[in-house]
């Protein structure tokens, strides 16, 4: 039996690794949606609550074998599929509070 090693990520290349991946999402969606400020993104990306979020998925992807750019893309995907979920939602309810 042998044993994969993993790799080992410290706190300064997993704060830049988050900190590319709230970016590159902010981004992406901004040239997706040009109506979408890339400020408001890039500050709703950048919460604590949403880099926990990417450093999570991030290691768990790493921890699965993903390679960092395949744990990485994983990452900012789930990020915005969150991020549009919530949006919806919160459209759905003030749809519903003004009908």
């Amino acid at each position: 039996m042998t044993t994969q090693q993993l790799p080992t990520v410290t706190a300064e290349q997993l704060g830049e690794a988050v900190g590319r991946i709230a970016g590159f999402a902010a981004l992406s969606l901004h040239e997706s949606f040009p109506h979408l400020s890339l400020d408001s993104l890039v500050e709703t990306f950048t919460r604590a609550s949403a880099t926990d979020f990417l450093a999570k998925r991030y290691l768990s992807g790493l921890d699965s074998g993903k390679t960092p750019g395949e744990a990485a893309g994983a990452a900012g995907a789930a990020l915005i599929w969150a991020w549009a979920e919530a949006r919806n939602a919160a459209r759905a309810q003030l749809d519903n509070a003004t009908a």
